[in-house]
């Protein structure tokens, strides 16, 4: 298919992830950013087998790979006592069975590897300092206004502006938000500030009565990711980045186990954060003429399945086969929209269904005979070879 650009809407993970992707179909894409610059924002992130798969299609794995660590195992310990209440494979096992394993990684070093490759196919492809605001469309292209007043035009556009998307209300209108009542911290602790014995294995979740955390390595196993969980009332602001306080989240977990409340006490303060949980439903439609969503726009998910950003990677790639396949701009969403959207709804809903799982108040009742996301299928699909 013959194609002289595309806009996309947000350089995220996604955003980035469905450049390379139509890049790589032989589409000029354009990524327009709100930020007046490409930073280090988030923390850890998970990247299961189908995203794994899904690198490896974009051409980017093996500098990934260097990034990234690959744990053999996670275990899920309880909240007071530490013991070990499962073991979950994560290496070899995987590996036999679909073809990949399971990879941590800061989000900063997977976000650099994309912005990497996107600027390599072409220096010009990421401009920053532009917020979406509105839209027109008619049968031969998209015209994009920003917040700054400039109007750019492409002969299509894919709205990757995260889980507070403009672009999906602009196409689909207002949407229920709903907060869960639970709030999440995320904070980085150097490692040689993590008790030792706390260490065996490097990755781990801890589960108890309303609150849960994970935890694993990034940066090279410097640093110790986790993500802290809590129900909550009276505080729901969904921002990513506002920052917390270390006796905040002490008090939260003060009759955790002692390794817990180790890290806690060891985290920077400037590397703590808070933001509430809110649900969405997933769309049933991600195309409206020749605008389209994706990633957090489409099917923002609560984190219980540690696929918000494979999913994301999951969509670009189809996304862009898409575009090699059909004959034309409708055609490709149209394929690119009914390979996906039964998919992203199955994984939010079933996200959601983990809560009470995880936030058991009696965690001793925790079996994991058959790790949920295998049980699921999640690992199987492989957005490299699925149809489209």
């Amino acid at each position: 298919m013959e194609c002289s650009e595309v806009i996309v809407i947000g350089a995220g993970i996604g955003g980035l992830a469905a450049a390379l992707a139509l890049q790589r179909a032989g589409v000029q894409v354009r990524v327009y950013e709100q930020a007046a610059a490409l930073g280090e924002v988030g923390a850890g992130l998970s990247i299961s087998p189908n995203g794994a798969l899904g690198l490896k299609s974009l051409g980017v794995f093996a500098e990934f790979r260097k990034l990234a660590y690959a744990p053999d195992e996670q275990c899920v310990r309880h909240f007071k006592t530490g013991r070990v209440l499962a073991t979950v494979p994560r290496g070899a096992r995987l590996e036999d069975s679909y073809g990949e394993r399971y990879y941590v990684i800061h989000r900063a070093d997977l976000h650099q590897v994309l912005a990497t490759a996107v600027l390599a196919n072409d220096p010009a492809a990421i401009v920053t300092g532009h917020r979406f605001a509105d839209l027109q469309q008619d049968g031969s292209g998209v015209s994009v206004r920003f917040d700054n007043g400039e109007w750019k035009r492409a002969e299509a556009m894919i709205g990757a502006d995260g889980v507070r998307s403009r672009v999906r209300s602009t196409l689909f209108g207002a949407e229920q938000v709903r907060f869960t009542g639970f709030v999440a911290w995320r904070g980085l602790v150097p490692m040689d500030q993590v008790p030792s014995e706390a260490l065996d294995p490097l990755c781990q979740v801890w589960i108890g009565p309303g609150h849960m955390i994970n935890r694993y390595p990034v940066r090279g196993g410097k640093l110790l990711n986790f993500v802290a969980f809590a129900e909550r009332s009276g505080w729901e602001d969904e921002g990513w980045s506002i920052p917390a306080q270390v006796a905040e989240l002490a008090a939260e977990f003060a009759d955790w186990h002692p390794w817990i409340r180790q890290i806690i006490a060891a985290v920077p303060e400037r590397d703590l954060f808070k933001w509430a949980l809110c649900a969405r439903s997933a769309l049933m439609r991600w195309v409206r003429g020749r605008a389209a969503v994706l990633g957090d726009a489409a099917h923002p998910l609560l984190p219980y399945l540690g696929q918000g950003a494979v999913l994301a990677i999951e969509d670009a790639v189809v996304l862009g086969r898409a575009f090699q396949q059909a004959a034309d701009v409708p055609e490709a969403l149209a394929r690119y929209e009914g390979a996906r959207v039964g998919r992203a709804r199955f994984v939010v809903e079933r996200s959601s269904l983990q809560v009470p799982r995880f936030h058991s108040d009696d965690p001793d009742s925790f079996h994991h005979e058959v790790p949920v996301d295998e049980a699921l299928g999640l690992f199987g699909y492989n957005p490299a070879s699925v149809p489209v």
